[in-house]
């Protein structure tokens, strides 16, 4: 590349770049410190990813001198076995290559057999993927023309300096493994190998988008993106760059600035790189040990992120058998063979948290077994949720005399200033204390929400928006609503807070979706000008010039998505708006009844960090929304009750209730709290 201006930063490579979009603290150690940079879900495959790309790169370069490879191609198109082509281009490169490789290692050191057995097994997917292309570039060119218009080069190094939306400028420089030409799509295209398959895909496509991008930069072209992971089975991800240009290309230069700021952070200061929004990474995590020690749990997110309020009226007293329901809970594990000292109990409103410290000798595991046998001893609706916690095993209990967290017992109206953090209200933890959310945090930017019938993720929608209304006057926040449903949001039709009126039609939809995308990029023009990092940033410096927060809350995504034009307007416009909206102080709220994989798809899971689930229908939709193997919101408890992820965290909360809604005034957006009490 020739494009190597001063950058202001240090220069960042692909694959740091890669690591920030799955874990900021990840990449922050790795930057200062070094070390690995992997999400690794299966040992197996460590220490062959090296091996894997010099004899891929051994096999396009034998295929390219070897005239064999082009005699297996000389047939006419019509006359190509794409199978039959791949055993004889196989046997060849193993006779020729790869059995003297093996036998070589083996001989220095026989304990990597198992590893070189899944070393032959991704080179012969790898070599499968490149005959179905040659096969089909056969049909534009000559036998002696395909190889070398197919395989274009590996190994190739890029670099680019990025203009950053402050002002400043990012030099990120890579080495992508192989670049391809497919006559079929009149396309070239960026592949990245990869020998294991990665727990986030999407930052898997950000490395080669990023690629593609500087490519472009020099050669003037658009070129498509391939992430081919070859183990333990063959998995491949294409996208096109008409996909990638709307969404990543436009978003890597905010991302960078950002990445800017983490790098620059000292421990002891504010706002440290926030914990991953996938939490499920931190068990497979390479640096986790250090991580956990690093950054400490007092300087970390939960300080912005999450915010407990004490109640202004204590709920009802506890009920008085919590000791006698311990000690049923203790016997009956006692009867399996169990043996377990009781720690306390903690009370919320909807269930009793048993603590219990499993004897010597005792193995955790076989606690979380018996939940379905607890369920039946105990004579409990719903299997106790069980959960290893630090020094001891929380068992989750339905509460008898369930309350209700009332609304006006914990907020009420108040006037913030335009700079102060926007709040939203999740729920009530088991100390009595509301738990809110900082729209401005990254971790709590934008929210995925699920619940099935009867969980009550209506009311708390509502109880969501009504606790923005009453901290900010209209001129500081705008509320874009999507009902297609028409029964979530009826009492909000006349609010002055509204940005446009209710959606209810899938077009209506999408233009509001494009409005938001067209606004961002206004307010991202204005920041530029003003030079400006962020809406916060901005109304400090233009005080008389305020630009309202804006706020959507789109219930019953899914509803929309079964037309297929639709639903890719849609996922285009969350995409843009989920990975680049935080900053213009737009932020999107996702609820769904049926939060199923074609839906909710990686891509948007990743761009919405937030995660609120109440009961879910399966525990299939529990994973989709709390990532990982998280299946606890399938047994749930309904009416509120909720499982609340924000970073690395996932803590059980009672949603607040707000039944019926009170007319809400202008300006002074003030309420009458007789009004929210309920009997």
């Amino acid at each position: 590349m020739n494009q190597t201006a001063p950058s202001e930063n240090p220069p960042l490579s692909v694959t740091k770049v890669r690591v920030a979009f799955e874990c900021a603290r990840l990449f922050y150690l790795a930057h200062h410190f070094g070390g690995m940079t992997v999400f690794l879900p299966d040992a197996e495959t460590l220490g062959i990813g090296h091996a894997f790309h010099d004899l891929s790169d051994r096999f396009i370069q034998t295929a390219l001198q070897e005239p064999q490879f082009q005699q297996f191609l000389e047939p006419s198109p019509a006359e190509l076995e794409e199978d039959a082509i791949a055993i004889q281009m196989r046997e060849l490169f193993y006779n020729q290559v790869f059995f003297p490789y093996l036998r070589s290692a083996i001989q220095t050191d026989p304990s990597k057999a198992p590893a070189l057995q899944h070393l032959w097994q991704g080179l012969t997917s790898l070599i499968q993927r490149w005959v179905e292309l040659l096969v089909s570039n056969r049909r534009f060119c000559t036998a002696t023309e395909v190889l070398q218009k197919t395989f274009l080069g590996q190994e190739l190094q890029v670099q680019h300096c990025f203009p950053l939306p402050n002002g400043g400028q990012q030099l990120v420089r890579g080495r992508f493994d192989s670049l391809v030409y497919d006559f079929d799509r009149h396309r070239l295209c960026i592949v990245e190998y990869k020998t294991y398959q990665s727990p986030d895909p999407s930052a898997q496509l950000v490395q080669v988008a990023l690629y593609s991008t500087m490519l472009r930069e020099k050669v003037g072209v658009p070129i498509d993106s391939a992430v081919y992971s070859v183990l333990p089975d063959w998995k491949e991800l294409t996208f096109t760059w008409d996909e990638l240009e709307q969404t990543l290309h436009q978003m890597l230069p905010h991302k960078l600035q950002q990445m800017g700021h983490w790098m620059s952070w000292q421990p002891g200061q504010p706002d440290p790189p926030p914990a991953t929004a996938q939490p499920e990474l931190c068990q497979i995590c390479p640096q986790r040990t250090r991580c956990q020690t690093f950054f400490v749990p007092g300087e970390a997110t939960p300080g912005r992120s999450r915010k407990t309020t004490a109640p202004k009226q204590q709920p009802k007293p506890s009920p008085p058998n919590v000791e006698t329901t311990a000690q049923a809970l203790v016997n009956t594990l006692r009867a399996f063979g169990i043996g377990v000292t009781y720690h306390g109990a903690a009370i919320g409103p909807a269930f009793i948290r048993v603590k219990l410290k499993p004897n010597p000798g005792v193995k955790v595991n076989a606690i979380l077994k018996l939940s379905d046998d607890l369920r039946v001893q105990l004579g409990i609706a719903q299997p106790p949720l069980i959960a290893p916690q630090a020094g001891y095993v929380s068992i989750d209990l339905p509460r008898p005399d369930r309350q209700t967290a009332h609304f006006d017992d914990y907020l009420e109206s108040q006037s913030l200033s335009p700079t102060a953090p926007t709040q939203i209200a999740i729920g009530v933890n088991l100390e009595g204390q509301l738990v809110q959310a900082d729209l401005s945090d990254p971790n709590t930017c934008h929210f995925l929400i699920g619940g099935t019938t009867g969980s009550g993720k209506s009311e708390f929608l509502r109880s969501l928006l009504l606790s923005l209304l009453i901290s900010q006057p209209p001129d500081q926040l705008k509320i874009a609503l999507v009902d297609p449903k028409r029964v979530t949001f009826p009492e909000f039709e006349r609010i002055p807070w509204l940005y446009q009126p209710i959606v209810k039609e899938g077009e209506a939809a999408i233009d509001l979706m494009e409005s938001l995308t067209v606004e961002m990029a206004s307010r991202y023009r204005k920041f530029e000008q003003h030079r400006c990092s962020d809406l916060s940033s901005y109304n400090q410096q233009q005080p008389e010039r305020l630009l309202p927060r804006i706020v959507c809350i789109f219930d019953e995504y899914a509803d929309f998505m079964a037309e297929k034009e639709m639903k890719a307007a849609l996922e285009l416009s969350i995409k843009r708006l989920g990975a680049m909206a935080r900053a213009a102080g737009i932020h999107l709220i996702i609820a769904t009844q049926r939060p199923e994989a074609t839906i909710v798809t990686p891509i948007i899971r990743s761009n919405l960090p937030g995660r609120v689930a109440l009961r879910t229908a399966s525990e299939a939709d529990s994973m989709i929304i709390l990532g990982g193997k998280q299946t606890e919101a399938a047994h749930l408890l309904g009416k509120g009750d909720l499982l609340f992820q924000a970073g690395a965290e996932l803590l059980r909360l009672q949603s607040l209730f707000a039944t019926s809604i009170p007319p809400l005034r202008g300006p002074d957006h003030g309420y009458d709290r007789e009004q929210y009490r309920f009997q």
